[in-house]
């Protein structure tokens, strides 16, 4: 009986009943040679569906083969009364995170050795579970500082909510840039992306980092600012002493790790279930793949994930499912549409995909009702969710099907390596032991992924932007010649070019001319301190928009010139709130737009421009024009931090804003200053929300479900002061 003879028997039960001896004869026989192991793993998995029907010794015989391949999170401890059993039960039992768990032999591997002091880099499939070994690493409190560092703010909460259910007793849990310890003895773990750990000066003496996501420390693109950051995150961490553990999937080889960071390269293709992968060869354009997409999510009965290339895509997809299969309403989802129909306009597809059960999840969606759709997924409300690569840049769900109906991440035709991640997402450990994939057009090449650090391998197309944040002592001959000409080269001073190190060196000096030449002409257009006047923020956005941005992040929020950007700023700051500004947005929408791409348009301006973009541009400006008046002008700068701040926030109280991570929407927490008053900081805002009575807030279901689901994921610092009367 040969490998797909095996796979084909013990697809069908009955089958596998009456060929039980051959398949167990081949399964051991690839179990006890260690270059068969991972085939055998597989076979084992696909065997525990059918462990109810075993009988007659060959549950037992399952039960040693378990073991024997190291998925002891498989094994029942029960049927497992011997004492070496029971001390191989022991050995791979994980302690201090809560309920009972057990490592698999891949992950006991890991955590031994950083439990040796070694730095470990681990590439293993998505299902694997990784993060257990970070949990079962902090619980240990041989570290008293640690830092994660994830890609989204999104994996900020989630990596929280997980950390706070298993740790939250006994460490102190710190998220937000303004948070610091609470300096009470208890171990701290910092939570955090790499912007965010660049922007704290308290990780000096941090013992412990992880890097979720490591493969984006390869700089494929030299104008990544997000992977330059995280390199120089990396580096900073490392080259004060601490203990690493880099985590990814699919990595083949990393190359420019130093020689005296010592780590230990763990490439695994261990998994904890199987995949079948189906190939439909359908073309990119025509109605063939709709009728598929349509076939397979009306035939599947258990969660699926549709995997689209861009918002747009998905919103089609998710019409074209409804649509399709003429799926009924269902009313495990109202509480939610009647809320969201009253802040967005009802004819947004999000809305009306959810009416017929079906989620969509993509970065433009807004973060609280990500969660929502994530988690109605997960309790099975949402039966399909429709996503972008939002959902495989760690967020965990619980889906036994992935249906990958683009073959491409935007424009772009995905790798083998992008491929692998998404396809990864299909089953669940102890609950979806096959995951099932289905690929709508052609399969990718297949190719190794090699994660490739700058820092050691610098050159002439090492980005500046990168060896300007470097050490004297970190850079190589070559870096040192290139920075020396930069500062020779410009009128700016060496410290202004260090801080706008992510703003192209020709760019900064045109700025510094055109802030000179506007100042000779208009001093108060430059000098403003604070909120801006019309004429200030005016003659702000012209800069930045023709010497900074030149359009290349505003064109695709339709902005094309400066007065253009004025007058949305403006907009924003006048509404009363997101709902007023999306109305405005909709209605000025350009005829070939519909109601669903004027909304994303709205809601993508808002968090991916004024919330992050904006104030990084505006502070660039602000140190060149304080750069050009003190230095050159002997006059009194003006000083832009406060209104960048504001924008930060999106021109709401900053405390406020900061509750829209913990995945309270800005509509609910009006509510809670409605009833509290102002709210200054974000642990101001989580004890209010952790003692306050929801019962005063005249909440709506949907409301009251996101704030108690919040509440149960706060850490232990959010109750430390207040009496809690929650009702």
């Amino acid at each position: 009986m040969d490998l797909e003879d095996v796979r084909e028997c013990i697809a069908n039960p009955e089958r596998m009943l009456k060929a039980r001896f051959p398949i167990f004869r081949e399964v051991t026989r690839l179990a006890n040679r260690e270059q068969t192991s991972s085939i055998a793993r597989d076979l084992i998995i696909r065997l525990l569906p059918h462990k109810a029907l075993l009988a007659d010794g060959y549950d037992e015989l399952l039960e040693a083969l378990v073991r024997e391949v190291g998925l002891y999170p498989y094994a029942d401890q029960e049927k497992n009364a011997g004492i070496l059993e029971q001390m191989l039960f022991e050995a791979h039992r994980v302690h201090g995170v809560g309920q009972e768990r057990f490592f698999h032999s891949l992950q006991l591997a890991v955590f031994q050795e950083i439990i040796r002091g070694r730095n470990v880099v681990l590439s293993a499939p998505t299902s694997v579970g990784k993060s257990l070994v970070i949990d079962a690493v902090l619980a240990t409190q041989q570290h008293k500082k640690a830092v994660i560092i994830v890609p989204t703010i999104a994996l900020i909460d989630e990596t929280r909510r997980r950390i706070t259910a298993t740790l939250g007793n006994t460490h102190d849990i710190i998220t937000h840039p303004t948070q610091q310890s609470l300096g009470d003895g208890r171990p701290t773990v910092y939570i955090l992306t790499q912007e965010r750990a660049l922007g704290r000066n308290d990780l000096a003496d941090v013992d412990f980092f992880v890097i979720d996501e490591f493969y984006k420390l390869d700089l494929r693109d030299v104008r990544d600012e997000r992977a330059i950051d995280l390199n120089i995150c990396f580096h900073r961490l490392a080259q004060n002493g601490a203990q690493f553990y880099l985590i990814g999937p699919n990595i083949s080889n990393v190359k420019g790790l130093a020689s005296e960071y010592k780590h230990v390269f763990m490439p695994s293709d261990f998994s904890t279930v199987a995949l079948d992968v189906e190939y439909f060869n359908l073309k990119q354009r025509g109605e063939e793949r709709n009728q598929k997409l349509i076939e397979l999510c009306g035939s599947l009965t258990s969660p699926t994930l549709v995997y689209c290339q861009s918002p747009r895509s998905a919103r089609d997809a998710a019409r074209t499912i409804y649509e399709g299969s003429k799926a009924p309403l269902t009313d495990t989802t109202k509480d939610a549409v009647e809320w969201l129909e009253m802040y967005f306009p009802s004819e947004w597809e999000v809305i009306q995909a959810l009416k017929y059960g079906i989620g969509i999840h993509h970065g433009n969606v807004p973060r609280a009702i990500q969660q929502y759709m994530v988690r109605s997924f997960e309790e099975g409300k949402i039966k399909t969710l429709v996503c972008t690569s939002t959902i495989i840049e760690g967020v965990n769900t619980v889906a036994e099907n992935v249906i990958i109906f683009d073959r491409r991440a935007n424009t772009t035709t995905i790798d083998d390596f992008t491929f692998r991640n998404i396809a990864g997402r299909a089953g669940r450990m102890n609950r979806y032991f096959i995951g099932k994939v289905f690929v709508l057009e052609e399969a990718v090449a297949e190719g190794d992924h090699v994660v490739d650090l700058p820092v050691a391998q610098q050159d002439e197309i090492t980005p500046l932007s990168l060896i300007l944040d470097l050490p004297r002592g970190s850079l190589t001959d070559l870096s040192r010649e290139r920075i020396a000409a930069v500062f020779e080269q410009s009128k700016l001073s060496e410290a202004t070019i260090r801080q706008n190190r992510y703003i192209p060196i020709d760019d900064q000096n045109a700025l510094f001319e055109a802030v000179s030449e506007l100042f000779d002409k208009h001093p108060e257009h430059i000098q403003w301190k604070g909120i801006p006047k019309s004429a200030q923020l005016l003659a702000a956005c012209n800069l930045i928009y023709d010497h900074l941005d030149h359009g290349d992040s505003l064109r695709k929020h339709n902005i094309f010139a400066g007065d253009q950007l004025q007058a949305v700023l403006v907009s924003l700051m006048a509404a009363d709130n997101f709902k007023a500004f999306i109305e405005q947005r909709v209605a000025s929408k350009s005829a070939e737009d519909s109601i669903s791409d004027a909304v994303e348009q709205a809601l993508s301006f808002l968090r991916n421009y004024v919330g992050y973009k904006f104030g990084r541009q505006l502070m660039a400006l602000s140190r060149i024009q304080a750069d050009v008046l003190s230095r050159y002008k002997k006059a009194a700068p003006g000083d832009y931090s406060m209104f960048a701040a504001h924008s930060d926030s999106l021109f709401m109280p900053a405390g406020l804003f900061a509750l829209d991570e913990y995945g309270v929407p800005s509509e609910i927490a009006r509510k809670i200053v409605a009833d509290s008053g102002a709210i200054d900081s974000v642990d101001e805002g989580l004890r209010i929300l952790a003692n306050i009575d929801f019962g005063r807030l005249g909440l709506q279901p949907f409301e009251r479900e996101i704030l108690e689901t919040v509440r149960r994921s706060l850490p232990l610092r959010a109750f430390a002061s207040g009496t809690n009367d929650a009702s």
